[in-house]
């Protein structure tokens, strides 16, 4: 019975965002457990805090991108966007433009936590200057988990190479340099 919701749950998901997660269907076959507790865990990473909205789903969408460029980088988008994030903010950090301050710093923030970049210090400080400690947990944890579900996509079998993200309507070719490695 547990098998049958999880895999519903997963389905809605799969429809909500027109996203393909056959490795979320595996994890449940292989383990409901294992699929209760991550579900359990992303969801504990889903706390905005005080950090603001287009922040926050930047962390998500840089963070995203620090293991993939393709589907799981659409669908931080496509949530952003289902937030309110408006698709130029979103177009222009992907393209690496200059974009929304809070939004760039929240991306940027993201990307050298999980890069382990040399200015990681310094935008941690900004981070935390700009939106407070509970705003840099807020964005850490949404940058950390981010991360989850390119890592088991690709644990499990099921990583993509990378695409366009469509933002907006539109096709949206990630800067070079912002690709995962």
């Amino acid at each position: 019975m547990i098998k049958f919701l999880l895999h519903r749950i997963v389905s809605r998901m799969e429809r909500r965002y027109g996203y393909d997660a056959t490795y979320l269907h595996e994890l449940v076959d292989v383990s409901p457990t294992a699929a209760r507790r991550y579900v359990k865990a992303q969801t504990a990473g889903r706390w905005q805090g005080p950090a603001p909205r287009d922040a926050w789903h930047a962390a998500a969408i840089g963070g995203a991108l620090v293991e993939d460029c393709g589907p799981c980088v659409q669908i931080a988008s496509d949530i952003a966007v289902e937030a309110g994030m408006p698709p130029a903010t979103i177009e222009a950090l992907l393209e690496g433009r200059d974009a929304d301050p809070d939004a760039k710093l929240g991306f940027d923030y993201a990307r050298a936590l999980l890069a382990g970049s040399e200015d990681f210090g310094e935008l941690r400080e900004a981070v935390a200057r700009r939106f407070g400690r509970q705003g840099l947990v807020a964005l850490s944890m949404m940058a950390m988990y981010s991360r989850n579900f390119p890592v088991l996509k690709r644990a499990l079998g099921h990583a993509k190479t990378c695409q366009r993200v469509r933002v907006g309507g539109a096709d949206v070719v990630v800067a070079p340099g912002l690709k995962a490695a």
